[in-house]
């Protein structure tokens, strides 16, 4: 059966417009008809850059023309998580905070993929400065996890538009942001790839900022062939050789402990059928506790988080001053960090520093360290935005996972790994600091080992 052009990949769509066989500027408009239909009331899109995007098409079509193209994705349509700055076009990072902010220049990122041929269809949903992991935004509405039709579920955030405009045929792919797991948390739950990339590989220059110490920029997509094409020009890094990725001897490591006890038993079951497939196209799984996890969080409570401490600094003033601008209960976690002190900012980065290194010993000799992205399904919407408490603890929850591997300074990919009672789950897969080579070679081996969950 034929695909349609919004249920191919980045590069099969590449691929075409180098053929000759897709024309950039029809395909912007076929992305543009769909959004305006499936997304009226832009709980997807907060604002689409239509010009800019059939300029770019149009460039992109004669670079075609003239074989002359600038790379596998040019000509390529994708959207961009509302803290990238895009020049002459509101950036407003979700939040009433920055109303009407019009940056005049493009992030650096955003600079790199224009480069590059991608074509920017525009701006997408997320909630207050990115300090939510559930998506949830009472200014601009939240769009509904795809995968319940009868329940308006969360999509996931802060990456929450970015996820649904892949995961509902909106874009090729999404650039977003993963703090505490931004970019996982959503695509878990949505059932698509999202790629955590070390603090530091992809520029944050023009980026809205969250955290200065844990920011970090990310795709969103169909498979991992096309993270690893992104990342690539987001970072000016060479793409990883995904030709002929196996598992055979890779040792693996499935992290016990913290895992184990915040998860649903029917989600761990699931990582477990999962893992098995893992095992039988050639990798040696472990089972066992990695104490750097448990060690950072109970760090983490004791002296608070980098994000919230960092958050309050950028942004408590301007809170303070206009507490009507932002949603109230991720005011009160950003203002909360004020009740820390000096000694305990010291005694955060120290610990964090100390065991970033514990990690690499405790896992010395495994190639992966893995678990499952999300503790439990998502929740639904409406009680949320009903009460602080259940609000707050679906946030705890969202993070609680995803957060180490920004904590102790990693990189990560998520995986479906099918679906269970009808909502997807996500594999997580961790590598140390500075290895996304090696980390997309083997989530591209594990991506074809789950292929039976995911038929």
């Amino acid at each position: 059966m034929t695909k349609s052009w919004h249920q191919m990949t980045a590069l099969e769509l590449g691929r075409e417009i180098g053929n000759g066989t897709i024309d950039p500027v029809d395909l912007a408009h076929y992305f543009f008809d769909r959004i305006k239909s499936a997304d009226p009331e832009q709980r997807i899109y907060v604002r689409l850059t239509e010009e800019r995007a059939f300029s770019e098409a149009r460039a992109a079509a004669a670079r075609a023309r003239d074989k002359n193209r600038r790379g596998p994705l040019d000509g390529v349509p994708i959207s961009w998580k509302d803290l990238f700055d895009t020049a002459g076009v509101v950036t407003e990072a979700g939040t009433k905070l920055l109303e009407g902010r019009i940056p005049s220049e493009d992030a650096e990122c955003l600079q790199r993929a224009t480069r590059a041929g991608l074509v920017c269809l525009g701006k997408t949903n997320m909630p207050d400065v990115a300090f939510s992991g559930i998506g949830v935004n009472p200014w601009t509405g939240t769009g509904p996890n795809p995968y319940d039709q009868t329940t308006d579920r969360v999509p996931g955030g802060s990456s929450a538009g970015a996820a649904l405009s892949v995961a509902q045929g909106l874009a090729a792919a999404g650039i977003g942001s993963d703090t505490a797991g931004s970019v996982r948390i959503p695509a878990a739950w949505c059932n698509i790839t999202g790629l955590k990339t070390t603090h530091g590989q992809i520029s944050l220059e023009g980026v809205v900022p969250l955290s200065y110490t844990q920011d970090t920029v990310g795709p969103l997509t169909r498979d991992i062939a096309d993270a690893n094409a992104i990342y690539a020009i987001l970072s000016g890094r060479p793409a990883a050789d995904l030709k002929g990725a196996s598992l055979e001897g890779v040792r693996i490591l499935r992290a016990t402990s913290h895992f184990d006890a915040l998860t649903d038993p029917a989600i761990t079951g699931r990582i477990k059928e999962a893992l098995a497939l893992l095992t039988a196209a050639g990798a040696e799984v472990i089972e066992g506790p990695v104490p750097a996890f448990d060690d950072v969080i109970k760090l983490s409570v004791a002296h608070g988080s980098p994000a919230a401490i960092e958050a309050c600094m950028l942004y408590g003033d301007m809170i303070r001053a206009h507490p009507e601008n932002i949603y109230q209960p991720i005011a009160e976690r950003i203002l909360a960090a004020e009740g820390f002190t000096a000694v305990d900012l010291a005694a955060l980065y120290h610990g964090q520093a100390r065991l970033a290194k514990e990690y690499l010993d405790q896992t010395a000799g495994f190639d992966l360290v893995v678990g499952p992205t999300q503790p439990k399904h998502p929740p639904a919407i409406g009680p949320l935005l009903q009460n602080v408490e259940s609000y707050l603890k679906a946030t705890h929850m969202s993070i609680s996972l995803t957060r180490l591997a920004n904590l102790l300074t990693l990189c990560a990919t998520t995986l479906p790994a099918g679906l269970l009672d009808g909502l997807p789950v996500g594999l997580m897969l961790m590598s140390p600091a500075h290895t996304e080579g090696k980390l997309l070679r083997l989530s591209a081996a594990a991506e074809k080992a789950l292929s039976p969950l995911n038929a």
